[in-house]
Protein backbone atom coordinates (compact mmCIF):
# COMPACT_ATOMS: atom_id res chain seq x y z
CA UNK A 1 0.00 0.00 0.00
CA UNK A 2 1.13 3.71 -0.72
CA UNK A 3 2.42 5.94 1.90
CA UNK A 4 0.13 8.14 3.71
CA UNK A 5 1.04 11.84 3.15
CA UNK A 6 1.25 13.13 6.30
CA UNK A 7 -1.26 16.30 5.45
CA UNK A 8 -3.35 13.61 4.46
CA UNK A 9 -2.79 11.55 7.85
CA UNK A 10 -3.72 14.69 9.91
CA UNK A 11 -6.93 15.78 7.81
CA UNK A 12 -8.49 12.34 8.23
CA UNK A 13 -7.94 12.34 11.56
CA UNK A 14 -9.58 15.44 12.23
CA UNK A 15 -12.44 14.79 9.86
CA UNK A 16 -13.10 11.09 10.53
CA UNK A 17 -14.84 11.89 13.98
CA UNK A 18 -17.45 14.36 11.90
CA UNK A 19 -18.26 11.32 9.48
CA UNK A 20 -18.78 8.93 11.55
CA UNK A 21 -20.86 10.97 14.07
CA UNK A 22 -23.06 11.69 10.84
CA UNK A 23 -23.31 8.29 10.31
CA UNK A 24 -24.65 6.99 13.80
CA UNK A 25 -26.89 10.13 13.47
CA UNK A 26 -27.91 8.89 10.21
CA UNK A 27 -29.02 5.83 11.40
CA UNK A 28 -30.90 7.25 14.63
CA UNK A 29 -32.21 10.67 12.58
CA UNK A 30 -33.39 9.51 9.03
CA UNK A 31 -32.71 5.97 8.37
CA UNK A 32 -36.40 4.85 6.74
CA UNK A 33 -36.51 1.31 8.54
CA UNK A 34 -36.39 3.06 11.84
CA UNK A 35 -39.66 3.33 13.15
CA UNK A 36 -38.31 5.90 15.79
CA UNK A 37 -36.15 7.88 13.65
CA UNK A 38 -36.76 11.76 14.05
CA UNK A 39 -34.52 15.15 15.42
CA UNK A 40 -35.44 16.32 19.28
CA UNK A 41 -36.73 12.86 19.84
CA UNK A 42 -35.96 10.59 23.03
CA UNK A 43 -35.56 7.19 21.81
CA UNK A 44 -35.49 4.58 24.87
CA UNK A 45 -33.91 1.47 24.72
CA UNK A 46 -35.63 -0.77 26.87
CA UNK A 47 -33.12 -3.83 27.28
CA UNK A 48 -29.84 -3.95 27.99
CA UNK A 49 -27.50 -4.59 24.69
CA UNK A 50 -26.91 -7.75 23.03
CA UNK A 51 -24.88 -9.43 20.27
CA UNK A 52 -27.56 -8.11 17.51
CA UNK A 53 -26.75 -4.34 18.78
CA UNK A 54 -24.73 -3.16 15.67
CA UNK A 55 -25.55 0.95 15.52
CA UNK A 56 -22.72 1.92 17.92
CA UNK A 57 -19.28 0.11 18.52
CA UNK A 58 -18.56 -0.89 21.66
CA UNK A 59 -21.74 -1.06 23.69
CA UNK A 60 -21.93 -1.84 27.27
CA UNK A 61 -24.30 -4.40 28.71
CA UNK A 62 -24.60 -2.17 32.11
CA UNK A 63 -26.98 -0.14 31.67
CA UNK A 64 -30.48 1.51 29.58
CA UNK A 65 -30.17 3.98 27.02
CA UNK A 66 -32.19 7.00 26.48
CA UNK A 67 -30.90 8.75 23.25
CA UNK A 68 -31.47 12.32 21.30
CA UNK A 69 -30.11 13.46 18.67
CA UNK A 70 -30.58 17.51 18.58
CA UNK A 71 -30.15 20.31 16.62
CA UNK A 72 -29.85 23.95 18.39
CA UNK A 73 -29.66 26.06 15.10
CA UNK A 74 -33.36 26.93 16.03
CA UNK A 75 -33.53 27.69 20.09
CA UNK A 76 -32.88 26.03 23.20
CA UNK A 77 -33.93 22.90 24.09
CA UNK A 78 -35.61 22.07 27.55
CA UNK A 79 -34.78 18.87 28.85
CA UNK A 80 -36.93 17.46 31.99
CA UNK A 81 -34.21 14.93 34.14
CA UNK A 82 -36.20 13.13 37.00
CA UNK A 83 -35.20 11.91 40.20
CA UNK A 84 -33.24 8.49 39.55
CA UNK A 85 -32.13 7.92 43.24
CA UNK A 86 -28.95 6.85 44.47
CA UNK A 87 -28.64 4.54 41.38
CA UNK A 88 -25.91 5.30 38.69
CA UNK A 89 -26.87 7.64 36.03
CA UNK A 90 -25.55 10.56 33.30
CA UNK A 91 -26.54 12.28 30.77
CA UNK A 92 -23.59 12.77 28.20
CA UNK A 93 -23.80 15.50 25.96
CA UNK A 94 -21.33 15.25 22.30
CA UNK A 95 -20.65 18.11 20.19
CA UNK A 96 -20.04 17.04 16.42
CA UNK A 97 -16.73 16.14 16.49
CA UNK A 98 -17.51 13.84 19.44
CA UNK A 99 -16.02 15.67 22.48
CA UNK A 100 -17.86 15.59 25.63
CA UNK A 101 -19.21 19.14 26.05
CA UNK A 102 -20.87 18.57 29.18
CA UNK A 103 -21.70 15.40 31.38
CA UNK A 104 -24.68 16.15 34.10
CA UNK A 105 -25.31 13.13 36.19
CA UNK A 106 -25.18 11.36 39.79
CA UNK A 107 -21.71 12.44 39.92
CA UNK A 108 -22.55 15.81 40.26
CA UNK A 109 -26.64 15.90 40.35
CA UNK A 110 -27.28 13.52 42.90
CA UNK A 111 -30.64 11.96 42.29
CA UNK A 112 -31.65 14.41 39.60
CA UNK A 113 -35.10 15.96 39.89
CA UNK A 114 -33.76 19.02 37.66
CA UNK A 115 -34.47 21.19 34.19
CA UNK A 116 -31.59 21.48 31.77
CA UNK A 117 -31.69 24.19 29.20
CA UNK A 118 -29.72 23.73 26.64
CA UNK A 119 -28.19 26.19 23.96
CA UNK A 120 -25.43 27.60 21.63
CA UNK A 121 -23.16 29.92 23.06
CA UNK A 122 -24.61 33.26 21.78
CA UNK A 123 -28.47 32.45 22.18
CA UNK A 124 -30.36 35.18 24.56
CA UNK A 125 -33.30 33.44 25.08
CA UNK A 126 -34.00 34.16 28.87
CA UNK A 127 -32.99 31.22 30.83
CA UNK A 128 -36.25 30.25 33.30
CA UNK A 129 -36.19 30.13 36.75
CA UNK A 130 -34.13 27.27 38.28
CA UNK A 131 -33.28 25.50 35.05
CA UNK A 132 -29.50 24.78 34.84
CA UNK A 133 -28.16 26.21 31.37
CA UNK A 134 -25.65 24.40 29.31
CA UNK A 135 -23.99 26.04 26.70
CA UNK A 136 -22.90 23.53 23.71
CA UNK A 137 -20.81 24.55 21.61
CA UNK A 138 -22.41 22.57 17.89
CA UNK A 139 -25.47 22.89 16.48
CA UNK A 140 -25.70 18.96 16.31
CA UNK A 141 -25.74 17.46 19.40
CA UNK A 142 -25.77 13.96 20.49
CA UNK A 143 -27.71 13.21 24.11
CA UNK A 144 -26.63 9.91 25.49
CA UNK A 145 -28.26 9.01 28.43
CA UNK A 146 -27.51 5.97 30.62
CA UNK A 147 -29.05 4.41 33.93
CA UNK A 148 -28.10 1.64 35.54
CA UNK A 149 -29.84 -1.29 35.36
CA UNK A 150 -29.54 -4.85 37.92
CA UNK A 151 -32.01 -7.11 36.61
CA UNK A 152 -35.16 -7.79 34.54
CA UNK A 153 -37.17 -6.47 37.72
CA UNK A 154 -35.13 -3.59 37.76
CA UNK A 155 -35.41 -2.46 34.31
CA UNK A 156 -39.11 -2.00 34.75
CA UNK A 157 -38.55 0.29 37.41
CA UNK A 158 -35.82 2.21 34.66
CA UNK A 159 -38.45 2.41 32.50
CA UNK A 160 -40.47 4.35 34.37
CA UNK A 161 -37.72 6.50 35.02
CA UNK A 162 -37.04 6.78 30.98
CA UNK A 163 -40.88 7.77 30.29
CA UNK A 164 -40.29 10.71 32.86
CA UNK A 165 -37.51 12.34 31.05
CA UNK A 166 -38.70 15.07 28.62
CA UNK A 167 -37.53 16.81 25.88
CA UNK A 168 -38.86 20.25 24.67
CA UNK A 169 -37.91 22.37 21.75
CA UNK A 170 -38.56 25.84 22.90
CA UNK A 171 -38.95 27.79 19.54
CA UNK A 172 -40.23 25.21 17.18
CA UNK A 173 -43.63 23.61 16.70
CA UNK A 174 -45.10 20.62 18.00
CA UNK A 175 -43.50 17.70 16.88
CA UNK A 176 -39.53 17.20 15.38
CA UNK A 177 -38.05 19.47 13.51
CA UNK A 178 -38.40 19.24 9.56
CA UNK A 179 -36.65 22.56 8.23
CA UNK A 180 -33.61 21.30 8.10
CA UNK A 181 -32.95 17.96 10.13
CA UNK A 182 -30.01 16.76 8.08
CA UNK A 183 -26.68 17.39 6.65
CA UNK A 184 -26.96 17.71 3.24
CA UNK A 185 -25.40 14.25 2.48
CA UNK A 186 -25.39 10.92 3.63
CA UNK A 187 -22.98 8.65 5.22
CA UNK A 188 -23.56 5.83 3.06
CA UNK A 189 -20.19 4.75 1.67
CA UNK A 190 -17.23 5.02 4.08
CA UNK A 191 -15.00 3.90 1.23
CA UNK A 192 -15.83 6.29 -1.50
CA UNK A 193 -13.84 9.61 -1.58
CA UNK A 194 -16.74 11.55 -3.01
CA UNK A 195 -19.53 10.43 -0.13
CA UNK A 196 -16.59 10.70 2.51
CA UNK A 197 -16.05 14.74 1.46
CA UNK A 198 -19.77 15.41 0.92
CA UNK A 199 -20.35 14.27 4.38
CA UNK A 200 -17.10 16.07 6.11
CA UNK A 201 -18.09 19.16 4.24
CA UNK A 202 -21.44 19.08 4.65
CA UNK A 203 -21.15 19.08 8.92
CA UNK A 204 -18.10 21.46 8.41
CA UNK A 205 -20.22 23.92 7.12
CA UNK A 206 -22.98 23.21 9.88
CA UNK A 207 -20.59 22.93 12.70
CA UNK A 208 -18.14 25.66 13.17
CA UNK A 209 -14.52 23.96 13.87
CA UNK A 210 -14.45 24.42 17.41
CA UNK A 211 -10.28 25.12 17.64
CA UNK A 212 -7.79 25.53 15.39
CA UNK A 213 -9.80 26.87 12.47
CA UNK A 214 -6.81 27.86 10.94
CA UNK A 215 -5.75 23.93 10.03
CA UNK A 216 -8.53 23.55 7.25
CA UNK A 217 -6.52 25.64 5.38
CA UNK A 218 -3.82 23.26 5.13
CA UNK A 219 -6.39 20.99 3.69
CA UNK A 220 -8.44 22.82 0.85
CA UNK A 221 -5.62 21.12 -1.83
CA UNK A 222 -7.58 17.39 -0.66
CA UNK A 223 -10.89 18.83 -0.76
CA UNK A 224 -11.64 20.02 2.91
CA UNK A 225 -13.86 22.48 2.70
CA UNK A 226 -16.85 23.65 4.78
CA UNK A 227 -19.78 23.42 2.25
CA UNK A 228 -18.22 22.58 -0.87
CA UNK A 229 -18.62 19.62 -3.11
CA UNK A 230 -15.01 17.58 -4.16
CA UNK A 231 -12.88 18.21 -7.38
CA UNK A 232 -12.81 14.37 -8.89
CA UNK A 233 -9.44 14.41 -8.33
CA UNK A 234 -9.58 15.02 -4.67
CA UNK A 235 -12.42 12.46 -4.56
CA UNK A 236 -10.39 10.10 -6.23
CA UNK A 237 -7.44 10.90 -3.74
CA UNK A 238 -9.26 9.81 -0.76
CA UNK A 239 -10.79 6.76 -2.30
CA UNK A 240 -7.27 5.34 -2.84
CA UNK A 241 -6.18 6.05 0.65
CA UNK A 242 -9.58 5.40 2.66
CA UNK A 243 -8.56 1.49 3.25
CA UNK A 244 -4.80 2.73 4.49
CA UNK A 245 -5.89 5.84 6.23
CA UNK A 246 -8.86 3.48 8.51
CA UNK A 247 -6.17 1.16 9.12
CA UNK A 248 -4.13 3.83 10.50
CA UNK A 249 -6.35 4.09 13.71
CA UNK A 250 -7.38 0.82 14.06
CA UNK A 251 -5.93 0.98 17.73
CA UNK A 252 -8.71 2.74 18.51
CA UNK A 253 -9.25 3.28 22.57
CA UNK A 254 -5.31 1.58 22.98
CA UNK A 255 -4.37 5.28 21.00
CA UNK A 256 -1.63 6.71 23.23
CA UNK A 257 -2.80 4.29 25.85
CA UNK A 258 0.30 2.93 28.45
CA UNK A 259 0.40 -0.15 30.19
CA UNK A 260 -0.52 -1.25 33.46
CA UNK A 261 -0.48 -4.67 35.20
CA UNK A 262 -1.07 -5.84 31.64
CA UNK A 263 -3.93 -3.64 31.15
CA UNK A 264 -4.17 -0.89 28.12
CA UNK A 265 -4.99 2.26 30.56
CA UNK A 266 -6.21 5.30 28.00
CA UNK A 267 -4.73 9.01 27.32
CA UNK A 268 -6.30 10.89 29.77
CA UNK A 269 -7.99 12.95 27.24
CA UNK A 270 -10.04 10.55 26.31
CA UNK A 271 -13.95 11.42 25.97
CA UNK A 272 -12.76 15.52 25.91
CA UNK A 273 -9.61 15.35 23.52
CA UNK A 274 -8.44 18.83 23.29
CA UNK A 275 -6.17 18.62 19.91
CA UNK A 276 -5.37 15.47 20.07
CA UNK A 277 -7.03 14.74 17.00
CA UNK A 278 -5.28 10.96 16.71
CA UNK A 279 -6.78 9.76 19.73
CA UNK A 280 -10.37 11.17 18.70
CA UNK A 281 -10.29 9.66 15.19
CA UNK A 282 -9.12 6.49 17.09
CA UNK A 283 -11.75 6.37 20.07
CA UNK A 284 -14.58 7.33 16.93
CA UNK A 285 -13.51 4.19 15.35
CA UNK A 286 -14.06 1.68 18.70
CA UNK A 287 -15.36 3.25 21.39
CA UNK A 288 -17.97 6.23 20.07
CA UNK A 289 -19.37 8.08 22.97
CA UNK A 290 -17.19 7.38 25.57
CA UNK A 291 -16.98 9.11 28.78
CA UNK A 292 -13.74 11.07 29.96
CA UNK A 293 -12.17 9.18 32.80
CA UNK A 294 -13.65 11.33 35.25
CA UNK A 295 -16.41 10.05 35.26
CA UNK A 296 -15.75 6.18 34.13
CA UNK A 297 -12.30 4.38 32.51
CA UNK A 298 -12.56 1.69 30.14
CA UNK A 299 -9.20 -0.68 30.58
CA UNK A 300 -8.36 -2.72 27.60
CA UNK A 301 -6.81 -6.18 27.20
CA UNK A 302 -5.84 -8.30 24.19
CA UNK A 303 -3.37 -10.04 25.63
CA UNK A 304 -2.66 -12.05 28.47
CA UNK A 305 -0.41 -11.73 31.32
CA UNK A 306 2.67 -13.16 28.97
CA UNK A 307 1.64 -10.74 26.52
CA UNK A 308 0.40 -13.35 24.03
CA UNK A 309 -2.90 -12.39 22.18
CA UNK A 310 -6.19 -13.03 23.25
CA UNK A 311 -8.19 -16.04 21.21
CA UNK A 312 -11.13 -18.27 21.76
CA UNK A 313 -8.86 -21.18 21.22
CA UNK A 314 -7.45 -20.63 24.66
CA UNK A 315 -8.89 -20.80 28.51
CA UNK A 316 -8.13 -17.81 30.68
CA UNK A 317 -8.33 -17.11 33.98
CA UNK A 318 -9.35 -13.50 34.94
CA UNK A 319 -9.03 -13.24 39.06
CA UNK A 320 -10.45 -10.58 40.72
CA UNK A 321 -8.81 -9.22 44.11
CA UNK A 322 -10.57 -9.53 47.10
CA UNK A 323 -10.32 -5.72 47.20
CA UNK A 324 -12.15 -5.66 44.11
CA UNK A 325 -12.50 -3.17 41.20
CA UNK A 326 -12.32 0.92 43.49
CA UNK A 327 -14.78 2.52 41.64
CA UNK A 328 -17.48 4.48 44.02
CA UNK A 329 -20.64 3.33 41.38
CA UNK A 330 -20.06 0.00 39.76
CA UNK A 331 -17.37 -2.17 37.44
CA UNK A 332 -17.96 -4.87 35.05
CA UNK A 333 -15.70 -6.88 32.62
CA UNK A 334 -17.38 -6.87 29.45
CA UNK A 335 -16.39 -9.27 26.15
CA UNK A 336 -16.33 -8.12 22.35
CA UNK A 337 -15.55 -9.66 19.47
CA UNK A 338 -13.04 -7.45 17.46
CA UNK A 339 -14.97 -7.26 13.60
CA UNK A 340 -12.83 -6.63 10.17
CA UNK A 341 -12.72 -3.06 10.01
CA UNK A 342 -11.77 -2.58 13.68
CA UNK A 343 -15.07 -2.05 15.70
CA UNK A 344 -15.97 -3.93 18.75
CA UNK A 345 -19.51 -5.78 19.38
CA UNK A 346 -20.74 -8.26 21.71
CA UNK A 347 -20.23 -11.92 20.54
CA UNK A 348 -23.44 -14.20 20.28
CA UNK A 349 -23.25 -17.64 22.97
CA UNK A 350 -25.49 -19.83 24.84
CA UNK A 351 -26.16 -18.11 27.76
CA UNK A 352 -26.42 -14.54 26.80
CA UNK A 353 -23.85 -13.22 29.14
CA UNK A 354 -21.89 -10.65 27.66
CA UNK A 355 -20.44 -9.21 30.51
CA UNK A 356 -19.74 -9.64 34.53
CA UNK A 357 -19.09 -7.54 37.15
CA UNK A 358 -20.11 -6.64 40.99
CA UNK A 359 -23.30 -6.96 40.41
CA UNK A 360 -23.84 -10.46 38.26
CA UNK A 361 -26.20 -12.52 40.46
CA UNK A 362 -24.36 -16.46 40.83
CA UNK A 363 -20.93 -15.49 40.95
CA UNK A 364 -18.74 -17.80 43.37
CA UNK A 365 -15.53 -16.05 45.52
CA UNK A 366 -12.94 -17.74 46.61
CA UNK A 367 -11.94 -18.11 50.53
CA UNK A 368 -10.03 -14.93 50.62
CA UNK A 369 -12.68 -12.70 48.59
CA UNK A 370 -10.98 -12.76 45.30
CA UNK A 371 -13.14 -14.18 42.26
CA UNK A 372 -11.93 -16.25 39.53
CA UNK A 373 -13.73 -15.41 35.81
CA UNK A 374 -13.61 -18.11 33.75
CA UNK A 375 -12.98 -17.07 29.93
CA UNK A 376 -13.43 -19.59 27.24
CA UNK A 377 -15.45 -20.47 24.49
CA UNK A 378 -16.72 -23.44 25.04
CA UNK A 379 -19.35 -24.60 28.11
CA UNK A 380 -16.88 -25.17 31.14
CA UNK A 381 -17.84 -28.56 32.72
CA UNK A 382 -17.08 -27.46 36.21
CA UNK A 383 -20.18 -26.12 37.77
CA UNK A 384 -17.92 -23.46 39.63
CA UNK A 385 -16.48 -22.38 36.63
CA UNK A 386 -19.88 -22.19 34.65
CA UNK A 387 -21.46 -19.59 37.23
CA UNK A 388 -17.99 -17.40 36.72
CA UNK A 389 -17.64 -17.88 32.46
CA UNK A 390 -17.49 -15.11 30.72
CA UNK A 391 -17.99 -16.82 27.05
CA UNK A 392 -15.50 -15.39 24.22
CA UNK A 393 -15.71 -16.10 20.87
CA UNK A 394 -13.58 -18.57 18.75
CA UNK A 395 -11.18 -16.18 17.42
CA UNK A 396 -9.52 -12.96 18.99
CA UNK A 397 -11.18 -11.01 21.54
CA UNK A 398 -10.81 -7.64 23.61
CA UNK A 399 -12.05 -7.53 26.64
CA UNK A 400 -12.86 -4.12 28.37
CA UNK A 401 -12.85 -3.30 32.43
CA UNK A 402 -15.53 -0.69 32.75
CA UNK A 403 -15.02 1.78 36.31
CA UNK A 404 -17.78 3.80 36.76
CA UNK A 405 -16.98 6.77 38.78
CA UNK A 406 -13.68 5.44 39.63
CA UNK A 407 -11.74 6.61 42.51
CA UNK A 408 -8.11 8.77 42.32
CA UNK A 409 -6.07 5.60 42.69
CA UNK A 410 -7.95 3.64 40.06
CA UNK A 411 -7.85 6.65 37.56
CA UNK A 412 -4.07 6.81 38.05
CA UNK A 413 -3.26 3.78 37.73
CA UNK A 414 -2.33 2.51 41.09
CA UNK A 415 -5.16 0.41 42.29
CA UNK A 416 -4.86 -3.23 42.06
CA UNK A 417 -6.40 -5.00 38.76
CA UNK A 418 -7.06 -8.38 37.61
CA UNK A 419 -4.57 -10.35 36.36
CA UNK A 420 -5.33 -12.20 32.63
CA UNK A 421 -3.51 -15.57 33.34
CA UNK A 422 -3.43 -18.08 30.12
CA UNK A 423 -4.23 -21.99 31.28
CA UNK A 424 -4.54 -23.90 28.39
Amino acid sequence: MALIDADLQAAFEYTFPLYEMARTRWLSVELSANPNRGINRLVHRRTLLDHRARAVTTPNNDTLYTSAWLDLSQGPIEVTVPNFGPRYWSFHFMDAYTSTAQIVGSNNAGAGDIKLWLTLPGDTTPVPAGARALRLPTRDVWMLVRILVDDLQDALLVHKMQDAIALKAVNSTPGPWTNPVAPSATASSPKDGSNYLDVVNSMLARNPVPENSNLLGHWLTFGVSAGTSPAQEAANLWTAQLPGLNQSIRAGLATGSHMVQGWQYPSADTGTYGTNFALRAGVALAGLGALPPSEAVYLSAVTDSKMQALTGAASYRVRVPGSGIPAKSFWSLTMYQIEPDGRLFFTDNPINRYAVGDRTPGMVKNSDGSMDIVVQNRIPADEREKANWLPAPSGGFRMILRAYLPTDALRDGKAALPLVERLQ
